[in-house]
């Protein structure tokens, strides 16, 4: 006998999040606690997810009658092919960070490129006309470029260990959004030429990332002071990127912002409710705490 699409976790109706891995994340402290202020029956619970199984994984998430859920490295590209529909950000990029699950259809949102962009809003006018570098080539990446498309950046570098996903990253974003777009491989010498020229750094990939907090792309004589340097990392709030991005001199921004804000957006396609965006930045900061 098939599970009723009405089930429930208790009284309350199932939000999820899968990746691999999903240890390190604060998202359940973030939504649950927006849950519980704003009074609504929901619950917010991560799976980490073997990739063998994700397509099981997310048939399960609608066999469950869950509302939704968000989709975490590695999975933002690989989870397209198991939905019925992408919109907005996501039907360009090909990329899902969100998915409403309504009337039996698994519908696919990019919220990170909103997220991005209201985190780096403070600097837009120096990201217009500058050139970026974004380190790796995943769904982050993707959504961090068409962020700065947006904000006007110049040109875009996508340096990556896998030479061939950087430069099929540039080749499709130079046809879907009209930037200019080069890939090239993770090697010190080419951060080194490149990030100096940078206005703005972007590391998209998992490098540095709890338990492996001292894990750098980029060492302090690499990094052009002044220009702006932000980890997509969140746990650690402080990545060692960014430490070596202050003894640079450069403009710090930790990716915690852009979680919260990313999942404030996630917020209101689930609920169509507007969330209480300080509460969640409050949890997020106290979560962090936990990985001290």
């Amino acid at each position: 006998m098939g599970i009723s699409p009405q089930t429930r976790f208790g009284n309350k109706r199932l939000i999820g999040l899968i990746g691999q891995p999903v240890k390190h994340s604060i998202s359940p402290d973030i939504h649950n606690a927006a849950f519980n202020y704003m009074n609504l029956d929901y619950f917010y619970i991560a799976f980490d997810v073997k990739e063998r199984a994700l397509g099981l994984a997310v048939k399960g998430l609608k066999a469950l009658g869950a509302l939704g859920f968000n989709v975490t490295i590695p999975y933002k590209q690989k989870v397209v092919k198991f939905l019925d529909k992408l919109v907005d950000d996501a039907k360009v990029l090909k990329t899902v960070n969100t998915v409403v699950i309504e009337k039996d259809r698994m519908i696919g949102y990019n919220t990170d490129v909103l997220g991005i962009m209201n985190t780096l809003v403070p600097y837009k006018d120096v990201i217009s006309g500058c050139e970026a570098l974004i380190l790796g080539a995943g769904g982050g990446a993707s959504a961090a470029a068409l962020a700065l498309a947006r904000f006007g950046c110049n040109h875009i570098t996508f340096a990556n260990r896998t030479l061939s996903r950087a430069r099929r990253l540039a080749n499709f974003l130079r046809q879907k959004i009209k930037i200019s777009a080069e890939g090239i491989g993770l090697s010190a010498s080419n951060l080194s030429a490149i990030a100096k020229t940078c206005g703005i750094v972007i590391n998209a990939t998992p490098i540095g990332m709890w338990p492996n907090n001292n894990n750098s792309l980029l060492k302090k004589e690499q990094i052009r002071s002044g220009s702006i340097i932000m980890d997509m990392v969140y746990n650690p709030s402080e990545t060692a990127l960014l430490r070596e991005a202050k003894l640079a001199g450069a403009i710090c921004v930790s990716g915690l912002d852009m979680l919260v804000f990313q999942a404030a957006e996630s917020f209101k396609l689930w609920t169509s409710l507007e969330p209480p965006i300080e509460v969640m930045k409050e949890v997020a900061l106290e979560a962090i705490g936990r990985f001290v």
